[in-house]
C-alpha cells in the first residue's frame, strides 16, 4: 500500500520521530490503526479480557500517546518529605 502525505503531515511525522514518540515513519500506521481499533471496540475491563498481543498493542498506543519532552522532576520534588510533609509522622 502506498500512502501519500501532504507536507504538513510529513513535518509532523518528522517532529514525532525527533521527539521520540515513534521510532520510524512506518510506526504512524500502527499507531493510527490501533487508535481506530480502540475507538471501534468497547472499552477493555467491561467484561472482556485482552490477550497478550491486544494488551501490548494497547499499551504501545498508550505509550506513544504521551509527550516525551516533559521536564524531569528534581530529587527534592519527589522526596517523601515534599510529598507528605508532616502528615503521617
Amino acid at each position: 500500500m502506498t500512502v501519500h502525505l501532504n507536507p504538513e503531515e510529513e513535518r509532523l511525522i518528522g517532529q514525532a520521530i525527533q521527539a521520540g514518540l515513534i521510532g520510524k515513519a512506518d510506526d504512524v500506521v500502527s499507531v493510527g490503526v490501533e487508535t481506530i481499533r480502540q475507538r471501534l471496540q468497547p472499552r477493555a475491563g467491561l467484561g472482556s479480557e485482552l490477550n497478550t498481543e491486544q494488551w501490548l498493542c494497547e499499551f504501545r498506543a498508550w505509550v506513544h500517546g504521551h509527550a516525551t519532552n516533559a521536564p524531569l522532576l528534581s530529587d527534592e520534588a519527589i522526596s517523601r518529605d515534599s510529598i507528605y510533609g508532616t502528615r503521617g509522622l
